[in-house]
């Protein structure tokens, strides 16, 4: 995703700019950063997930 990603951005910097691909490419774009977004809160909630059960398992502990 984030090649992509790169990929749709150095276009964007080239000189090989339409109007009708750019707005393609921006679309594109717009979806594999949802795409990217929702791939990190899952991250993040199993993080949070394990590092809450990991301090429950270290307060039984005590």
């Amino acid at each position: 995703m984030n090649a992509e990603l790169s990929e749709i951005i150095e276009w964007f910097e080239s000189d090989k700019v339409s109007l009708d691909e750019a707005i393609e490419k921006y679309e594109e774009a717009l979806t594999l950063i949802a795409e990217i977004e929702k791939y990190l809160k899952t991250a993040e909630n199993k993080i949070k997930k394990i590092t809450h059960n990991q301090g429950s398992s270290l307060e039984k502990a005590k």
